[in-house]
């Protein structure tokens, strides 16, 4: 059957206040994130993995000040983007679109598809021991995800919603369970850094940011939310409370659950979370776990695969990288369909590729590393664009720009941190792919921003991220 198209736009007024807050928890995705960052981040600071989540946390809080900030005043589906062209224009927007995208890419491929995939195969006896047997498995999340995505926002924002309560209630539950047990074994070691060094903290972080961050995604949605100036700002600090308790209460619970001294084992095991989830919690709460693990990498796709094509669709708006032609949507779904195809096409090629180079896990940990620090970039210009666009476009003082500067710095010092540790010191192989891949995505961004640039001002095609932006 045919899908009629729109040339309108996106629907407006789909989604409320909740409806965002799960489109942000669900690209958070905590329960996921337990069963597969948990397990990276243990084999870099072992038992100081939670505090991690603590610094992450601070880092998060201050960088969400900047999307407050514009979310009250810009509605624009290409969120980061707009808001990086708001303060220094198209040329640098148009960069930080580049970067973006492909942070979007690398996470629907790594964290929603591969880990997926890795989690579930050592589970099925029959693809356990089959080094392609990951592969099969890949095309659940892919094919539940794109369906999802063409069928329009309500449907999928309404699934990521009840995965969400679930899973949220779940970790606080049986991370309570665990710490009651431990008794004697609860110890202040986790939220220490037990002799490791600037570098590895700074490493770890990069993953701990990223289950934090997704919680800015509901930006790219706000064309399409009610009342989105009001409701994006409350529905990111209403997902910042929740992933944080989820977050630091749930990695202290599985390093003294685990115990603190054998760490390590804990980074080389298979699953180690429903491990830890078996021993405190029984059958019945394994069972719950991993079937809340799987549907989170599945909601979490889906939130990134609504951010990943609002944020496809506005560059095809606004002639970036995508022809125009894809910025239609379909008259029913509201669903930017043409774009969602084609970038669910290069997820799929993306998760192919490096799984069949280094397993679903390596090769989802080196693409998360790589989409991680593109990400970081972004949200540093963000920042430093938010005083820019205040004294440009809010003709601020300089007194009232202060906090707009002040602000977000916490967050740039955090970031730079975790960017830093993916080059010191330098990973080993195959890790340090992501490094060397995240040096050609910022230096040919440069190359391709220009390009972009110098066509569309050939062209006379305007200012991009500007479509639909207002202030108040």
């Amino acid at each position: 059957m045919a899908i009629e198209d729109s040339h309108l736009g996106l629907k407006k007024n789909t989604g409320g206040l909740w409806l965002g807050v799960f489109q942000s928890l669900a690209f958070v995705a905590p329960a996921a994130t337990a069963a597969s960052f948990y397990v990276v981040e243990a084999g870099i600071l072992g038992a100081s993995l939670p505090i991690t989540y603590v610094i992450a946390v601070i880092g998060v809080l201050s960088a969400m000040y900047m999307n407050y900030s514009f979310s009250k005043r810009i509605s624009h589906a290409g969120g980061y983007y707009a808001y990086v062209s708001a303060g220094f224009g198209s040329g640098v927007g148009i960069y930080a679109s580049w970067l973006y995208l492909f942070n979007l890419l690398g996470a629907v491929s790594g964290f929603s598809i591969l880990f997926f995939a890795g989690v579930l195969q050592p589970l099925i006896p029959v693809l356990a021991t089959n080094p392609l047997g990951w592969i099969p498995l890949m095309f659940i999340p892919f094919l539940v995800i794109t369906l999802l995505l063409l069928s329009g926002l309500r449907p999928s924002l309404f699934y990521t919603m009840i995965g969400g309560v679930l899973e949220v209630i779940f970790l606080v539950v049986i991370s309570i369970i665990i710490i009651v047990k431990v008794g004697p074994g609860n110890t202040i070691i986790p939220f220490t850094f037990t002799g490791h060094s600037f570098g590895q903290v700074g490493f770890a972080t990069v993953f701990a940011i990223l289950g934090y961050v997704g919680v800015g995604s509901v930006i790219t949605l706000s064309e399409e939310m009610k009342q989105p100036k009001k409701t994006v700002p409350k529905a990111i600090l209403i997902a910042i409370g929740m992933a944080a308790g989820a977050y630091i209460l749930s990695t202290y619970a599985f390093t003294v659950g685990w115990g603190v001294n054998n760490m390590a084992s804990f980074a080389s095991a298979s699953n180690p979370g429903f491990i830890v989830v078996a021993k405190y919690g029984g059958p019945v709460a394994l069972i719950v776990f991993i079937i809340l693990t799987l549907n989170s990498f599945i909601s979490n796709g889906i939130a990134e695969g609504n951010a990943l094509s609002r944020t496809g669709f506005a560059m095809a708006r606004d002639s970036i990288l995508f022809p125009k032609s894809l910025s239609k949507v379909g008259k029913k779904t509201g669903a930017p369909y043409k774009v969602i195809i084609v970038e669910m096409i290069i997820v799929l090629i993306i998760a192919l590729v490096g799984g069949i180079i280094w397993g679903p896990f390596i090769a989802a940990a080196v693409i998360t590393t790589m989409n991680g620090a593109s990400l970081y970039i972004v949200h540093i210009i963000a920042n430093f664009s938010l005083p820019v666009w205040g004294k440009r476009t809010l003709k601020a003082s300089a007194k009232q720009i202060l906090p707009f500067a002040i602000f977000p710095l916490v967050a740039t010092v955090v970031y730079a941190f975790a960017v830093y540790g993916v080059f010191f010191p330098f990973p080993a192989y195959p890790l340090n792919v992501a490094s060397i891949w995240i040096l050609v995505l910022a230096i040919g961004g440069i190359f391709v921003a220009l390009g972009i640039w110098s066509y569309r001002k050939k062209k006379n095609l305007g200012t991009t991220g500007k479509e639909v932006e207002t202030f108040n």
